[in-house]
């Protein structure tokens, strides 16, 4: 919940964060509204693992795709975690520490040398015009410590038809699986009563 505060303090690095225009046209303050969805993402994660039962569970998380002001304010505080994790990752890597192999990927791009461009060119846009690319999913990936199983259905029938973000993790993290068909628009599989199934798109 100190992410905010924390990155503010380190070269300012919260003055680039583009949240959407209130309804008032008011410039909000991004620590202040990005603790309040650090702190709703927390909430509903919590909830969540207290439901044990599958169906109960899914019902919750459809609800959440019915709110559009929630969905955007969970939206924002994961692009947190991820820019966070993304410095953390540019940290070790500076030092001579081993990083994963994605994290030079994601830094050897010309538009996101180093956590700040990749604030202002990519994260910026994700949830408004733009989606993730491959190297930003195994980030998203590690900022959630879970493996994206993902069945990228343009490539059936290949070796790629089936990826893992990350995959170095996949024995000791939880997993969830999506489908995609072009590898930047992704939905979820969901199952529904009398075994009919349909994908809500995410």
């Amino acid at each position: 919940i100190q992410i905010p505060e924390k990155l503010a303090k380190r070269e300012d690095l919260m003055s680039q964060w583009r949240l959407r225009q209130s309804p008032e046209g008011e410039k909000e303050n991004p620590v202040l509204k990005l603790k309040e969805y650090l702190e709703l993402l927390k909430k509903k994660w919590a909830d969540l693992c207290g439901i044990e039962n599958a169906e109960e569970r899914q019902a919750v998380c459809d609800k959440i795709f019915e709110d559009e002001e929630e969905e955007y304010c969970l939206y924002e505080a994961v692009k947190l975690l991820m820019f966070n994790m993304a410095i953390n990752l540019n940290d070790e890597k500076e030092e001579g520490k081993d990083v994963p192999v994605f994290v030079w990927l994601l830094f050897a791009r010309d538009t996101c040398t180093n956590p700040m461009e990749l604030l202002k060119n990519h994260l910026n846009q994700v949830g408004n015009s733009g989606g993730l690319e491959q190297v930003e999913m195994f980030l998203l990936g590690y900022a959630l410590q879970v493996t994206i199983h993902v069945y990228r259905l343009y490539r059936c029938e290949t070796d790629e038809f089936i990826t893992f973000y990350p995959d170095d993790h996949k024995e000791d993290w939880p997993q969830v699986t999506l489908l995609t068909e072009d590898d930047r628009h992704y939905n979820v599989p969901v199952g529904k009563r009398e075994d009919h199934k349909e994908v809500q798109e995410s």
